[in-house]
């Protein structure tokens, strides 16, 4: 029976192919941006999921009290996990990671990078977050003040394929050794890691690292199984209430901490301030998932509407099987299985396009995704289950409007405008309704962002910014002669301008918020142009520890 229910259904599609062209393109359209979608959304919601007992860990973060719209920062002071560890033993475990986003030099006998998005963390950090590596072990690794662990990458560039566990490298002219390399599967990870050496090798002073008011430090918590983080969090504020404020007595503490889930660093602290995780937005992962939704549903009342509109072509059809001694049941098994049928091809053809157009969607978000169906079986479980409930739900109304008809009036080709047909009209006028409703609010929609995108790309900004550079001075040779990079700025450029001095490392957030990375004294330089012409000037970096 249902060989012959789908042997029929490929005939009526193949006979009717402008039809069956509109509603496979329609859907097929429908469920490849719903999918695209659908794999953004996925890959947003996945971030930290891979850590181990990653719902115990939380990270520590601050609001300024006494503001109706109060700041967050993400930053807090060193003297957090300290007194995490030690007053509370709910803590098993606290993690320090120092806010700076400096590029370093390494070195590995002639080849020197510079190399972005290294880590200054406790020693504990393999503790908190048990990352695998390639090479090496998280045992030890930086315990000793040279330890450093590579990320793959890094590592390949320096050592190409070998094992460089126990090997020289110098960064900055500091000699370390490195004790491990991380695997390169870090892209769900809300940290950017290329290296990390311990906060030893910061050599702080210990009176700075009591310090209440030094905001530098990422700082996380792991929670012993069993305890309570809303509870943790209150036991915290009150701590802070009665022992640290009356100790500080003359300095004024604002800051109220709070803890908040790893699996909600990615999508939910992008309000934070001097936070340089990778960022998120849960509105964006909502209004998305609207969207698809709004698409999909389009893409199914497209295809009830179609297949309504060809209904009245089929009655004698349907009398001639109803004639034949064929049930309303079994009617509705035929147009069903065509409905389902013709769903497949859709999620088919969805499928062969979503593979063809995910590259692209990579290098537009900067992302990794995949969609391997042999390797994701929930996936492939997904788009059977997707092609039964579209199939079933989108064909059911036309099936019930079709099996309704009687064999009698349709035979005689009088006009079917009673029974079921003519009672529920309003339901396929009401989808029509629906359906181009929801089409100008999404096409309202994006033209509304596109007209806000393109406003940010062609502000005038008062300067040409094609014209404009800046990079660092690093090395005490360009430092020296900076006066003669200052008044000799190359052929062609005029001098004639006046000079902007930026602030790119300064001390925001008020009196007692000390922001910037403790390094050395780094000496930056500008490039400026109007009309042309360029103009150079220096933006001298904050001296060593950026404290009060």
């Amino acid at each position: 029976m249902f060989k012959n229910y789908f042997l029929v259904a490929y005939r009526n599609l193949i006979r009717h192919k402008g039809f069956s062209f509109l509603n496979i393109a329609g859907l097929a359209l429908g469920l490849t941006a719903c999918l695209l979608i659908g794999l953004f959304v996925y890959d947003e919601l996945q971030f930290d999921k891979f850590v181990p007992d990653g719902e115990r860990v939380y990270r520590v973060y601050t609001e300024q009290a006494n503001k109706e719209l109060p700041d967050t920062y993400a930053p807090v002071s060193p003297a957090y996990a300290t007194t995490l560890k030690q007053e509370f033993p709910e803590v098993e475990q606290t993690l320090r990671i120092l806010m700076q986003s400096t590029t370093n030099l390494l070195e590995v006998g002639d080849k020197k990078i510079y190399v972005e998005d290294g880590q200054i963390v406790d020693s504990t950090f393999f503790g908190v977050f048990p990352l695998a590596f390639k090479y090496g072990s998280a045992a030890g690794a930086l315990d000793a003040p040279t330890s450093i662990v590579l990320g793959e990458d890094v590592a390949r560039s320096f050592f190409g394929n070998e094992n460089p566990v126990g090997k020289a490298i110098k960064m900055n002219k500091s000699p370390f050794v490195v004790k491990g390399v991380l695997r390169n599967d870090l892209s769900k990870f809300h940290l950017k890691i290329n290296y990390l050496i311990p906060l030893a090798a910061a050599q702080l002073p210990a009176t700075r690292m009591k310090n209440w008011g030094w905001h530098q430090f990422f700082t996380y918590v792991k929670l012993r199984p069993g305890a309570d983080a809303a509870q943790t969090q209150a036991k915290l504020q009150r701590y802070m209430v009665e022992k640290v404020k009356p100790a500080l007595k003359d300095e004024q503490m604002e800051d109220k901490p709070f803890l908040q889930p790893l699996h909600a660093i990615h999508l939910y602290s992008s309000t934070f301030k001097y936070d340089l995780t990778v960022k998120g937005n849960i509105t964006y992962v909502k209004a998305l998932s609207f969207i698809a939704g709004f698409i999909l549903l389009i893409a199914g009342f497209n295809f009830v509407n179609l297949s309504t509109a060809k209904s009245m072509q089929r009655a004698k059809e349907v009398g001639i099987r109803k004639t034949i001694g064929a049930s309303r049941q079994q009617a509705m098994g035929q147009f069903l299985s065509e409905t389902v049928l013709l769903t497949l091809v859709s999620v088919v053809l969805a499928v062969v396009l979503t593979a063809l157009l995910l590259p692209s969607l990579n290098a537009f978000t900067g992302k990794t995704m995949t969609f391997d169906l042999l390797r994701n079986p929930a996936l492939l479980g997904m788009l059977v289950a997707l092609t039964l409930v579209v199939g079933l739900v989108a064909g059911f109304y036309p099936a019930l409007v079709l099996s309704s008809f009687q064999p009698v009036k349709v035979l005689k080709s009088a006009v079917v405008t009673d029974g079921i047909f003519g009672r529920v009209q309003w339901l396929r006028h009401g989808l029509i309704v629906v359906q181009f409703a929801l089409s100008v609010f999404l096409i309202i929609c994006a033209i509304v962002v596109f007209r806000q995108v393109n406003y940010l790309h062609n502000k005038d900004l008062g300067f040409n910014r094609d014209q404009i550079m800046f990079f660092p001075m690093r090395g005490d040779n360009m430092t020296k002669h900076y006066d003669a990079f200052k008044n000799e700025p190359g052929p062609g450029a005029r001098r004639g301008i006046g000079e902007h001095r930026l602030r790119l490392s300064g001390r925001p957030g008020g009196r007692r918020r000390h922001h910037g990375a403790h390094q050395r004294r780094d000496e930056r330089a500008s490039v400026y142009a109007a009309d042309g012409g360029l103009r150079l000037h220096q933006n001298p970096g904050p001296a060593a520890g950026g404290g009060p």
